[in-house]
Order: structure tokens, then C-alpha cells, then sequence
């Protein structure tokens, strides 16, 4: 195995034998050049560590092969071979980024000195290079495997993945409805109609494929052939399937410009490294959104409970602020449950409770939230709904309470009613704790009124409603 790869530029054919014979002997590998366009178009295509070249040729000279060269490539090194009297032009290559100078007529220990020592830097500096690449590895994987929130965790491993290898952009999509649907859930450096429109051309192109990927594949223009023409703007494509189990959950998909048409395998393996701890980064995250679910589910009707509250009107209410739209809140409690306890037992008023609840659901829409406060007490958040929507919408939930026969397959055919308080923000009130405190207010308004009634708390400047 060679100690590393030299190419020798000099029309001096002498020189170049001479140069050739001693690196060889030395162990590296060589190869020669006699001009140095010839010497360019070499370092231009073939893998090399060292060019040693004659300041001075025909052609173009040693400067401008030392130029070239680091344009293409700033890790190769480049050695000035000088005379005795251009010593000046030597010191101006170092300048320019030459690694050291040798003079002619050629001394084979200085020659050999030389090259070693600028071997060894090489060494050293792809040692530190790689401990570097590890520590951002490290670092990047930690900050996806933290993340436990999966609103997040999407934008992070993006982010992340984007760290370690070129790309132009990036987009996260996983399967949705049953894998059926494949939703964008990050993007990066492309619009979202641009992303949909590659995620679409990719399931269309290859949506066989993208179900049985197990590993990183790398997919180059020249594959696709221009037939999906919102891929054609990008020379590659890397896909990371985000695997649970034996299926796949999602994907990352790396977009690159610029001929970079081919990931190192240094770059596949690093990505390999991310994808794999996102992959489990993402079933922790989700086995935590559930944990968290759980905690806020009301264990006898499955609605969210008390708890929860909070975080929803929180949610709601900085949505409504942004899109300046309101919110209304809802506060429903049945009018004499005690009884249905009393008369029957509270089995049966658990039941009651359920049906009530699955009543609520069928009144209001999927983007509303319905809460079982806690006993025979409701509150629902019906959002971008102002308090006139509310009042059509509680009145909805009172009526089809009142008509409903409770636990009718067991012969029971209960009946009960529920007063309903309304309040909307920011109409009423901004303050969240306020807004639930006023619909509250409402709420026993109505059960001072009549019972079985809606009402909406005074809106200033207006009169009650009910």
C-alpha cells in the first residue's frame, strides 16, 4: 500500500524520471505530467495527495497549476519546484497557498523530507478532522434524541441531517391516514408548494420503492431521466427512511444543486448514524405524546379532562391572536343530575354522562375541543367562532340533549336538560382564566333563569342574550 498519491509536473523529463524514481522508492505511488494543463485536467479526475510542479513551463506555469488546483480542491497539496535564481516566486507561491518549495538541482533527502512532512500534516489534519466530525455527530444526534415534543423533533432532524451532509434542501414527510397520504411535516430552503410538488413527483416515481427502503438510497439526475419536472431542478436526491419496526414511518429527503451528483461514504455513513437515532428519537417522542395524551383523557368518557384545559386555551387563544380570529368557550352543566343518580344509581348516571358526551362530539366540529370539566360539567372551545356561531351551536347541544333518551336499549329512556353559559374572546375579556370565569358566570345565569336555557354573559355595550 502506498504511503500516498504524487503527481509530478515538469517538461524536464530528466527531472520528472529523477523525482519519480526517488518517491517511488520512497512508497508512494506517482505519476507524472508534462505540461501543466495536462497536470490540471489529472488533478481535475483522478484521486491525488501532492502535486510537485516546476514554477516555470511552456504552457501555463506553475502558479496558475497551483491556483487551479486549490480552486479544485483546497485539501491537495501543492509543492513549487524552483531555481536558484526565482527564489522570489517561490516565496510568492507560498503566499499563495503552496505548502513548502524545493530547489534545483534536486536533493533526494530534502525531496523525501519534503513530501513526508507534508504527508504527515495531511494525517494530522484528517485525525483532527475526523474527531471533529465526530464531535458534531455526537452533538447533532444528542440534540435530536432530547427532543421529545414531535412538533419539534421534525425541524430538528432536519436540521440536523442538513448538518452532515451537502444539500441545496430538505424536506421530512411520513405517512399518514392508514399510509395513504404523505403529509410534509419540515422543509428547508423550498417553498411548501415546491416541496408538496416534489414529495408528489417522488410517490409518483417511486412509491413502490419508497415502501421497501430500508437504507439510504442516493438517486442521481441522470436516473430520472427530466420525466418528473419538479425533481429537474436538483442534480441529487438522497432518501433516508425513518424505519419503526418492519415498515417505514417517514422520510427525509436531501436535495442537492450544484453537480453534487454523488454522497462520499463518509456521508452516507454519517447520515446513516442521524437517521438511525431520529428513527428512534421518533417512536420515544410519540410513546411521550401518548404518555401525555393519557394524562389528560377523561378515563370514564374519553374526552380530554380538566387538565388539559389549560394547554388547549393556551393553544387556541395565541392561534386566535395570530390570525385574529375569536374563540369562543362554552360552559354546560346538567340541570338536576343528582336525580338521575338518586332514582336510578350511578352506574347509570356514568352512562349518562358518556352518551352526553358523545353528544357534544356530534354537535361541534373536529377543529373544536370538548372537555368534561370534571362531574356532570362540560366546557367546549369552538374555534374562530364568534359569539353568534356560539349561540347557534349551543343551542344545537341543548336541544338535541333535551330530545335525547338516555340509555334507551336498556328501556330506560332518561331525560335530562343542561344550561349552557357563553363567553368569546377577546370580545368579553383577553385574559384566558377570565374568559372561562365569565362563560362559568353564564353558566349559573342560565340555572338561575330557567334551567335548560343558553346564555351569553353581557356583552358591553349590548344587551344579554339568552
Amino acid at each position: 500500500m502506498s504511503k500516498g498519491r504524487i503527481l509530478v509536473v515538469d517538461d524536464d523529463a530528466f527531472f520528472r524520471v529523477l523525482c519519480a524514481d526517488i518517491l517511488t522508492s520512497g512508497g508512494f505511488f506517482v505519476k507524472t505530467a508534462t505540461t501543466g494543463v495536462e497536470a490540471v485536467n489529472i488533478v481535475e479526475t483522478e484521486p491525488v495527495d501532492i502535486v510537485i510542479t516546476d514554477l516555470v513551463m511552456p504552457d501555463i506555469d506553475g502558479m496558475e497549476v497551483l491556483e487551479r488546483t486549490k480552486q479544485h480542491n483546497t485539501l491537495i497539496d501543492v509543492i513549487v519546484v524552483t531555481g536558484h535564481g526565482s527564489i522570489e516566486t517561490a516565496i510568492a507561491a507560498l503566499k499563495t497557498g503552496a505548502f513548502d518549495y524545493i530547489r534545483k538541482p534536486l536533493n533526494e533527502d530534502e525531496l523525501l523530507h519534503t513530501v513526508n512532512s507534508c504527508m504527515e500534516k495531511k494525517k494530522l489534519l484528517e485525525e483532527n478532522q475526523e474527531m471533529r466530525q465526530s464531535l458534531k455527530l455526537f452533538e447533532v444526534s444528542r440534540a435530536v434524541t432530547a427532543t421529545l415534543d414531535i412538533s419539534k423533533l421534525y425541524n430538528v432532524t432536519l436540521d440536523a441531517l442538513l448538518q452532515i451532509v451537502p444539500g441545496e434542501a430538505g424536506i421530512i414527510f411520513f405517512y399518514e391516514e392508514e399510509m395513504k397520504k404523505l403529509e410534509i411535516k419540515a422543509i428547508r430552503h423550498l417553498g411548501l408548494n415546491s416541496g408538496e410538488r416534489v414529495v408528489e413527483a417522488f410517490k409518483h416515481r417511486y412509491e413502490k420503492e419508497l415502501k421497501d427502503l430500508s437504507n439510504i438510497s442516493v438517486i442521481s439526475k441522470a436516473e430520472l431521466n427530466n420525466d418528473e419536472e419538479a425533481l429537474s431542478d436538483f442534480d441529487s436526491f438522497l432518501i433516508a427512511p425513518l424505519v419503526k419496526g418492519q415498515s417505514n414511518m417517514g422520510f427525509i429527503l436531501i436535495l442537492g444543486k450544484g453537480g453534487k451528483e454523488v454522497y462520499s461514504l463518509r456521508e452516507i455513513k454519517n447520515a446513516t448514524f442521524i437517521v438511525e437515532h431520529s428513527a428512534g428519537a421518533f417512536e420515544n417522542a410519540q410513546k411521550y405524546a401518548e404518555a401525555k395524551e393519557m394524562a389528560f383523557i377523561d378515563s370514564l368518557t374519553n374526552l380530554y379532562n380538566a387538565k388539559y384545559l389549560d394547554n388547549a386555551l393556551d393553544k387556541e387563544l395565541k392561534r386566535a391572536d395570530r390570525l385574529m380570529m375569536p374563540v369562543t368557550v362554552l360552559f354546560l352543566d346538567l340541570d338536576n343530575f343528582k336525580r338521575i343518580n338518586d332514582q336510578n344509581d350511578h352506574l347509570v348516571g356514568s352512562r349518562v354522562l358518556v352518551e352526553v358526551g358523545k353528544i357534544l362530539l356530534k354537535c361541534v366540529r373536529e377543529v373544536d375541543t370538548v372537555i368534561r370539566y370534571g362531574g356532570d360539567e362540560y366546557v367546549v372551545i369552538l374555534v374562530d367562532a364568534d359569539y353568534n356561531v356560539a349561540m347557534r351551536v349551543a343551542e344545537r347541544i341543548r336541544l338535541t340533549i333535551e330530545k335525547h333518551g338516555f340509555i334507551e336499549e336498556e328501556g330506560l329512556n332518561l331525560h335530562i336538560t343542561a344550561s349552557i353559559g357563553i363567553a368569546t374572546y377577546p370580545i368579553h375579556t383577553k385574559d384566558k382564566k377570565e374568559l372561562l370565569k365569565i362563560a362559568d358566570k353564564a353558566m349559573y345565569r342560565a340555572k338561575d333563569l330557567s334551567r335548560n336555557v343558553v346564555y351569553l354573559a353581557p356583552v358591553p355595550g349590548a344587551p344579554a342574550k339568552k
